[in-house]
């Protein structure tokens, strides 16, 4: 009985200890408020910490221990554990590495919460990450965890390895991102509604710092907008330069099967209907593809762009037998531009690319030469012009009489500011590179 009392009183002393924290993050942290209330607290045997993004379990000797330790690792713990949420870290596929994914993801949310320097985060650990953390900024840039995840899968290192980094940045268990759950408690969360929960807080969490907040650089600032800038499909966007064109198909939509058989059963072989051997579709005919081959450009991300954009126009359902297609490259002036009129063009194209110019950029050579090609009836449908660059330049000073896309690539996500009258799409480089942008 009293080995029960004692667990008993543990479990209330620290469930005191873990709401007392909370609270003092409500206070000094007010755009946390949402983030901080959606976990309730359950008392389990099985995690020390853990939070499934429904649930914050706990041990209660494992949070006494670090109270007394030292009282501001507690504070510390519930961040880590709430920013894992915020990121929505444990919404993963069941292909990811996960020793590597759990390291990426606890140097993020440390590196947010170091960067915070408020005197309720501070434990001992932040002394024994600094090294570590500094030469995790100076070999990935901006700290989310998709980007570090990546950066060490780049290197070589052992499982024993991981382990041995993850020691000082470790502050709860993520087992339970990966299905395993407690028996214990019996909860079983509904990941779709969780992750559309944690979107809305994570997103709300972005508008506040960002109306709070004079200095945007800051690592929390930073992850949101990577994480809940526009996701686009870039196949669709390339779908909107699509033109009406008549099509050699077969259209079951217009043609009434009844009519048809009718008049088979009537007169033998001479149907009273014959089915349409064409219908309208939307493809590509007339299009212009300019590439922004400045300094600031690298090569290999250009020539994937164009990769890309190639398969996603040589399916049946996008492109015409014969097109009217030119890609120019231009810097501060015009490098090249090439006459594409069928697939063997492209493809031609394609193999032997070679970037040219290396210059300033300035956007309106291109623009001006495309007027130029309207003007001599070179163009006579054309359905709009595709700008693939990294935003800096100088635009146009009026609107063209045509469509135009920018798709602004960058190596780190970040706003950017084009004409009105111009559509936009933002691609990272790893999204160019790594071919997620193109998939339908």
């Amino acid at each position: 009985m009293e080995q029960k009392d004692r667990e008993e009183s543990a479990r209330v002393l620290a469930e005191e200890i873990l709401t007392l924290s909370r609270n003092t993050l409500l206070v000094q942290l007010r755009f946390m408020d949402r983030a901080l209330s959606h976990l309730s607290l359950v008392c389990t045997q099985e995690w020390k910490f853990a939070t499934d993004g429904q649930y914050l379990y706990y041990e209660p000797w494992h949070i006494l221990t670090q109270y007394r330790a030292q009282q501001s690792a507690v504070c510390r713990d519930i961040m880590h554990a709430v920013l894992h949420c915020v990121f929505r870290h444990s919404f993963v596929g069941e292909e990811i590495h996960k020793l590597r994914w759990d390291l990426a993801c606890d140097v993020a949310v440390e590196n947010v919460i170091c960067q915070m320097d408020k005197p309720m985060l501070h434990s001992q650990r932040q002394e024994n990450q600094r090294e570590a953390l500094e030469e995790f900024r100076t070999a990935v840039g901006t700290m989310t965890a998709e980007r570090i995840y990546k950066w060490l899968g780049e290197q070589d290192f052992d499982e024993d390895e991981l382990r041995k980094m993850r020691g000082d940045f470790l502050a709860d268990q993520h087992n339970l991102w990966y299905g395993e759950m407690d028996e214990d408690a019996g909860n079983e969360r509904d990941v779709q509604l969780l992750e559309q929960l944690w979107q809305e807080v994570s997103q709300r969490m972005q508008t506040e710092l960002e109306t709070m907040l004079k200095e945007m650089d800051s690592a929390l600032v930073q992850n949101l907008r990577s994480l809940n800038r526009p996701k686009h499909d870039y196949t669709a966007f390339l779908q909107r330069f699509g033109v009406r064109g008549e099509v050699v198909r077969l259209s079951d939509e217009e043609f009434d099967q009844n009519f048809y058989t009718y008049g088979m059963s009537l007169y033998g072989n001479v149907p009273l209907i014959e089915p349409l051997e064409y219908r309208e579709q939307k493809r590509i005919r007339e299009f212009v593809i300019a590439i922004d081959t400045s300094g600031s450009v690298r090569g290999d991300v250009v020539q994937s762009f164009i990769q890309h954009t190639h398969d996603i126009l040589s399916r049946q359902e996008n492109f015409f037998t014969r097109v009217n297609m030119h890609i120019i490259q231009c810097d501060d002036r015009i490098r090249e531009d090439v006459l594409i009129t069928c697939h063997e063009d492209f493809e031609a194209y394609i193999k032997s690319m070679e970037i040219k110019g290396l210059g300033q950029t300035d956007f309106r050579p291109v623009f001006a030469r495309v007027d130029e090609l309207i003007r001599r009836r070179q163009l006579t449908d054309l359905r709009g012009l595709l700008y693939f660059t990294d935003g800096r330049g100088t635009f146009p000073a009026k609107r063209p009489g045509y469509d135009t896309a920018f798709i602004i690539h960058q190596e780190e996500y970040t706003e950017v500011q084009v004409p009105s009258w111009a559509m936009h799409m933002v691609l990272t480089e790893d999204e160019i590179l790594d071919s997620r942008f193109s998939d339908a």
